[in-house]
């Protein structure tokens, strides 16, 4: 099992960032991820916050500062970047980090956001579906050529290609605290991994056996692989029956990370508590230093 952390990068300095990406890697947890928004509008301002770094341009940074961690999004949000312009920026991402990016994936929630963006909102869906194939085939040949509904090119030179190939892991993230239908068919469809966000433990298993079954019909030979991402909330004591998915004592939170696995999880991403940088350091220790060894 590998474990992950979700930076709330509205609430941190760059500094900040460096920080606790540094120390992750020296704790021995395997990922650290950020967060996408371009314009914050007042929902997105009120439910996290205001300040939102490039998270590639913060990606490929935090590359030159770690060796082996593996960085990633969580998640881009597709339609705000031309298809083409996120490609280069996430090849770039990899190049920088030595085939270390994972390009968490999703389509946006925002529509105060696409609005100032002059973005159809409600086409996100087919347009997001369009660029994961236009990514894909701009990383996949020197010259590529592609034609969709909402992207076309042919003829020029796209270099630098990603050093992981055929890609970067493509993780596809859904709505928060629920199985998006959407989401689980783009997944089975075009992603590597599913990226639930919040879900409880028994939406997660059903959702991905959903994923499973879908990437049958799709002719898929290799299954996407599953990556939860929870918000961690260890305890002292244990909190018993009713407890949020991963939260209550090291055992509990343990037991969680054991049945995700036991679907087939080789990943467990984790968001931080947002209560100050000391305050993500220390669940970032206890997730390496009690919860880890205790999932063994």
């Amino acid at each position: 099992m590998n474990y992950g952390v979700v930076l709330p990068i509205w609430q941190l300095t760059v500094a900040d960032a460096e920080s606790l990406t540094t120390r992750a890697e020296a704790l021995g947890l395997d990922g650290v991820f950020v967060p996408d928004h371009i314009l914050a509008k007042p929902a997105t301002t009120q439910h996290y916050g205001g300040h939102w770094p490039d998270p590639f341009a913060l990606l490929a940074y935090l590359a030159g500062r770690t060796e082996r961690v593996r960085l990633g999004a969580s998640v881009i949000v597709l339609p705000y970047r031309s298809a083409v312009v996120a490609a280069k920026a996430a090849a770039t991402v990899d190049q920088a980090s030595r085939g270390r990016f994972i390009f968490g994936v999703g389509v946006g929630w925002d529509e105060a956001e696409f609005a100032d963006l002059r973005l159809p909102f409600r086409e996100r869906g087919r347009l997001s579906d369009d660029y994961i194939r236009a990514i894909k085939a701009a990383w996949a040949a020197d010259v590529p050529e592609y034609t969709g509904t909402y992207v076309s090119f042919s003829g020029a030179t796209f270099s630098p290609r990603p050093v992981q190939r055929p890609n970067p892991p493509i993780w596809v993230g859904g709505a928060p605290g629920a199985v998006s239908s959407p989401a689980v068919r783009r997944c089975a469809e075009l992603g590597d991994a599913w990226h639930p966000l919040a879900l409880s433990l028994d939406d997660i298993e059903k959702g991905y056996a959903t994923v499973r079954d879908l990437a049958v019909r799709h002719g898929r030979r290799e299954r996407p692989g599953l990556a939860p991402r929870n918000l961690l909330d260890l305890t002292d004591g244990d909190k018993g029956r009713g407890r949020a998915a991963f939260q209550g004592s090291v055992a509990e939170v343990a037991a969680d990370v054991r049945r995700v696995r036991s679907l087939g999880a080789e990943w467990m991403t984790f968001d931080l508590p947002r209560a100050g940088v000391p305050a993500m350091l220390r669940a970032m220790e206890r997730l390496a230093g009690e919860v880890k060894p205790a999932v063994v």
